[in-house]
């Protein structure tokens, strides 16, 4: 029977419970293309979870009056069958069937001259329904639509827009609870968290433990949501605690939200059916990567179990485009030749469980370790090399997959697997500063029975005694290296005795025996260059430099140190030429040519930076030290030593003789001209300083003019900030936050909230707004 469709309903939108949680940028960007008249069809993907259908609303909320006809919305989450898509959106506009004419005929009629936006919810389990969305839109001129769809719909005229997780606080512990509660999943667990709880509150006890639930949940809405639910019962350190496993601890939905959404594993368990079975072994396969894969890694390992009946890269997209896997960056930026992909850590959580199901585990992580093997042996020699910064950028993309790998290796007792990891890993650990969890890979690994070739247990003795001998265990570091020295001789291995030599050298360098740790450098020296291309001699000569520098003999101290870095540049070893102008910037400095020893600094920091070393950069920075106490910045010298005390602290490195030593005449000279109290401030100062900071300081020093006429000083440089936390300082006065901050000076949030902090420690404040008000006092705005 014919009717006439009941008056429209301007704005048909379910009111949301709860408020909006950031996004507003995507809420922002999300209505700047709804109002684009050459943009009818937006879509909204994501995985479950990640707040499609709560961004929708509040666009759609936001621009319902840049639509004359309203606003209607279409929930198709009850419905299976695309045949029912049709139905499903008339009868929400009340447009009902009339004779013989199509119910599609008639919703084309209904919407022909109308200026309304459609919102279709939850389109993914009927997306067979697309070309309908298509019909409506090319038939209906003033129609515009937005889906939300954990998978874009394919059809002419659509506008994907990928709903990404909240944005996360940077990594570590030393960011104040005002620059965590920045963040948009922190500020949602807050919120949520007060739900259950109304005294919740951010405070230095609990905040570093919210960001880190909030990392571990991804920034998914609906993640932290579930985990906040529980806040009553579990404060945010046991909650941490206990989100090794995550998907057992999101189990707390309201009983109003739909069934799907009630629990983690409901949410992509509704995504992960709707794949065919050749796509769902795919994805318990990828599972097993950790930190993410490239294609040549997926290619290589997921048929260790069998073909899973499709091409790996069409399987790929297909999993792109169910949002259960996202393409992500490579370390340097992106690389057009191999893409990389990786799953959420609560998606990859659920995949594992698929695959441990599925019998196939075994020969996935078999497979999976042998692919990182291949990977880390091949990349071993060029991360001694002019473009060791490039691959030791590539090593640790896949780091998290080495580990792995290693974890499995060590678990099975493959013995010769595990060895092999770690020697070849070792170059990462050494130049980036992982030197505990070094140490405590290869203390498992030297523990399994001793049933390997030699080779790959000498390399890992070497490795277990220069790390152990970075972190100040100088005995067992002589232990492991007399070891190495014995298996190399018996097995006649010129290179890995060698390696040995250097290794006791720098412990007796360290225990002060220089005459000794003299002849064991020279004989290493000896062994190397018996060898084709003479391998790792640059690093015999430097510690021939070090010695000759500690012992006092300046024309050796010069002599070795030129030949050094001649030899490191004649070899391409970028991390010798570093650690090479290090020391021809400390003999410029003894010579008094204290700009010159300046200038070497800068050529060795940006060196080191190129290959993110981390081992050379205390040692330049003192020289710098050095020379700005010898301009009579005392104050400044210990502050970046303490600085530098701080960052070795960190790792677990131990001071070395030269560090002792410098830091005891940079000491004695600050405490003789500025006082004991002064100096001691200084030095804890510095240690409150983000390295990037530190850095950046150092990098900036200027020596002063030559001029009697000292320059006039900013406000903020008469307090004591510097130019760049003045800089900082003016913004906060504007109303930025630590983000914007970051983005208008070029650098990153976490060296914008370290700036924040050392400005409020500077001046004696305790906030942002005190801050500000203290800059429009001083005139700095």
């Amino acid at each position: 029977m014919s009717g006439t469709p009941p008056p429209d309903r301007p704005h048909d939108l379910p009111l949301p419970r709860t408020p909006l949680i950031g996004r507003e940028r995507d809420v922002a960007a999300v209505a700047d293309l709804l109002l684009r008249r050459d943009v009818p069809l937006v879509t909204l993907t994501g995985p479950g979870g990640v707040g499609k259908t709560r961004l929708a609303l509040q666009v759609a909320h936001d621009v319902a009056a840049e639509f004359a006809d309203g606003v209607a919305f279409v929930q198709l989450a009850a419905i299976t069958d695309p045949g029912l898509v049709a139905p499903t959106i008339a009868s929400a506009l009340g447009v009902r069937e009339a004779g013989e004419e199509s119910l599609v005929d008639r919703l084309r009629a209904h919407l022909r001259e109308k200026r309304l936006l459609l919102v279709l919810d939850n389109f993914e389990q009927v997306v067979e329904a697309a070309p309908l969305a298509a019909d409506l839109l090319g038939a209906c001129p003033l129609l515009t639509a937005v889906v939300t769809s954990r998978a874009r719909l394919r059809v002419s005229g659509e506008r994907e827009y990928p709903v990404p997780p909240l944005a996360l606080p940077d990594p570590g512990d030393h960011h104040p609870v005002e620059a965590l509660a920045e963040s948009e999943a922190v500020r949602l667990f807050a919120d949520r968290a007060q739900a259950v709880m109304p005294d919740f509150a951010l405070t230095p006890d609990n905040a570093v433990a919210v960001a880190d639930i909030c990392r571990r949940l991804d920034g998914l809405p609906l993640a932290i949501e579930l985990a906040a639910a529980r806040a009553k019962a579990l404060p945010p350190a046991a909650m941490r605690a206990r989100l090794e496993r995550r998907l057992p601890l999101l189990t707390a939905g309201g009983r109003d939200v739909p069934v799907r959404l009630r629990t983690m594993t409901g949410a992509i368990a509704w995504s992960h059916d709707l794949l065919p079975l050749a796509e769902q072994a795919l994805f318990r396969r990828l599972a097993v990567f950790v930190g993410g894969f490239t294609l040549d890694a997926a290619e290589a390992v997921v048929v260790a179990a069998g073909d899973v009946g499709l091409d790996i890269l069409d399987g790929v997209a297909s999993l792109l485009d169910a949002s259960l896997l996202r393409r992500t960056e490579h370390a340097g930026g992106e690389d057009p030749v191999d893409p990389r992909f990786a799953m959420l850590e609560t998606i990859r959580e659920y995949g594992l469980e698929r695959l441990a199901e599925s019998g196939e585990e075994e020969a996935i992580r078999r497979a999976h370790a042998a692919h990182y093997l291949a990977l880390t042996e091949a990349a071993k020699p060029h991360m001694f090399l002019a473009d060791q910064g490039r691959w030791l950028d590539r090593v640790e993309a896949e780091h998290d997959n080495v580990r792995a790998a290693l974890g499995w290796a060590i678990e099975r007792g493959e013995v010769e697997t595990a060895l092999r990891l770690v020697a070849a890993i070792l170059p990462l650990w050494l130049k980036r500063g992982h030197y505990r969890e070094a140490r405590t890979w290869i203390e498992r690994v030297l523990a399994l029975p001793d049933t390997t070739p030699f080779p790959a247990r000498s390399v890992v003795l070497f490795g277990a005694g220069t790390v152990t001998g970075i972190l100040g265990d100088l005995d067992q570091a002589m232990m492991y290296g007399e070891e190495d020295l014995q298996l190399s001789r018996e097995a006649g291995d010129v290179f890995g005795e060698g390696l040995a030599l250097l290794l006791l050298s720098g412990v007796f360098i360290e225990r002060g025996d220089l005459e000794e740790a003299r002849r064991m450098s020279e004989d290493a020296l000896a062994q190397f260059r018996q060898l084709p291309g003479q391998p790792r001699a640059s690093d015999a000569l430097e510690c021939l430099v070090t010695i000759a520098r500690l012992q006092g003999d300046d024309d050796r101290f010069e002599a070795a140190a030129r030949e050094h870095l001649e030899m490191a540049r004649k070899a391409g070893d970028a991390w010798n030429v570093a650690f090479g102008l290090m020391h021809h910037a400390e003999v410029a400095r003894r010579a008094g040519d204290l700009r010159g020893a300046l200038r070497l600094v800068g050529e060795s920091l940006d060196q080191s930076r190129l290959f993110g070393d981390v081992l050379g950069v205390p040692g330049t920075i003192d020289v710098v030290a050095e020379v700005a106490a010898s301009y009579g910045h005392h104050l400044l010298a210990m502050r970046w030593l303490g600085g530098i005390a701080a960052a070795n602290e960190e790792r677990g490195e131990a001071s070395s003789v030269i560090d002792a030593s410098r830091r005891e005449r940079v000491l004695s000279a600050a405490e003789a001209t500025e006082g004991r109290e002064a100096t001691e401030a200084a030095w804890e100062d510095g240690r409150s300083l983000a390295h990037e900071v530190l850095v950046a300081e150092v990098l900036d020093y200027e020596p002063p003019s030559t001029s009697a006429t000292r320059p006039s000083q900013s406000p903020g440089m008469q307090e004591g900030l510097t130019g760049r936390e003045v800089e900082v300082l003016r913004l906060v006065a504007e109303g930025q936050s630590n983000r914007a901050i970051a983005e208008t000076l070029g650098i990153s949030h976490r060296t914008a909230a370290a700036h924040l902090v050392n400005i409020l420690n500077k001046l004696g404040l305790d906030s942002r707004t005190a801050a500000a008000a203290h800059a429009i006092r001083q005139g700095i705005v």
